[in-house]
């Protein structure tokens, strides 16, 4: 069982499998919506996705009438009284996303015993991709303004080498990171700005908690991804054995870019 840190960084998370297509969703809406409000998540909202998609014609060439489309899809969101956490549901995926984080071990089971509701009412046929994601703000306590004490200089950028009189407004790192597990792709931006969200991710319905919305000067985010792709027979034993490792390897990842001292901060 994992240890939950005192002061953890962690703002954000979210989990996802995404399974075969379920065109005939909304007709087992009402039946995973009483499940789900008996699991403490009583708060329904019906939605719709918009994705755009950019078409080419003969060619290759893309023409006006084809420049770009709007996909729309239906989006079911389940949310907890305090708005804290929510799943997602959409004709071909399920997602977990929280801004209140106790543990690993916690969070995965929650998104393990929705996941078996969804499963439940439809009889899911595979997967074809697990993922989660996390996002941890980096600010140094007290008004330090020294975040070459929490993070390594590898992700620092020029912040290190300017000199204390200048500013960085932004700056940018990013790796990914292949294994036989899945691969995490991660990413350190530094920012002297309020604290914020990747332009891909929308945290849908849910409430950031106090102590980061404060957050209004110079701070990292570090955002680890980390994702296993292939399409599988469904199976939630099989599942769950990969969010493990995926989380394992977050875990390398993110301490290799955090500093011991940072780590003592947070504990």
């Amino acid at each position: 069982m994992g240890k939950k840190m005192r002061n953890a960084p962690v703002y954000y998370t979210i989990a996802q499998v995404r399974h075969n297509p379920i065109l005939s969703l909304e007709s087992f809406i009402p039946d995973i919506q009483e499940s789900m409000r008996r699991a403490g998540y009583p708060d329904f909202q019906k939605g719709t996705s918009v994705v755009l998609h950019l078409g080419a014609a003969n060619g290759g060439e893309i023409k006006p009438e084809h420049a770009q489309q709007q996909l729309r899809f239906e989006r079911f969101t389940f949310s907890n009284m305090e708005s804290s956490k929510s799943f997602i549901l959409e004709q071909n995926a399920l997602s977990y996303q929280a801004t209140e984080y106790d543990t690993f071990e916690q969070f995965s089971g929650e998104f393990l015993k929705g996941l078996a509701v969804v499963h439940k009412a439809i009889t899911l046929s595979f997967s074809t991709r697990i993922g989660i994601r996390y996002l941890d703000a980096v600010v140094p306590e007290g008004g330090e303004k020294n975040l070459p004490k929490y993070l390594i200089p590898e992700v620092l950028g020029l912040a290190n080498s300017l000199g204390d009189d200048v500013t960085v407004a932004h700056s940018f790192s990013e790796t990914l990171v292949s294994m036989p597990k899945g691969k995490v792709l991660s990413r350190t931006i530094l920012q002297n700005s309020p604290l914020g969200f990747p332009p891909d991710i929308q945290p849908i319905g849910l409430k950031i908690a106090e102590r980061f919305t404060k957050i209004n000067e110079a701070h990292a985010v570090i955002d680890s991804d980390g994702s296993y792709e292939a399409r599988e027979a469904f199976d939630i034993g099989l599942i769950e054995k990969k969010l493990d490792e995926l989380h394992d390897e977050i875990t390398k990842v993110f301490r290799a870019i955090v500093t011991p001292y940072a780590l003592g901060v947070w504990k």
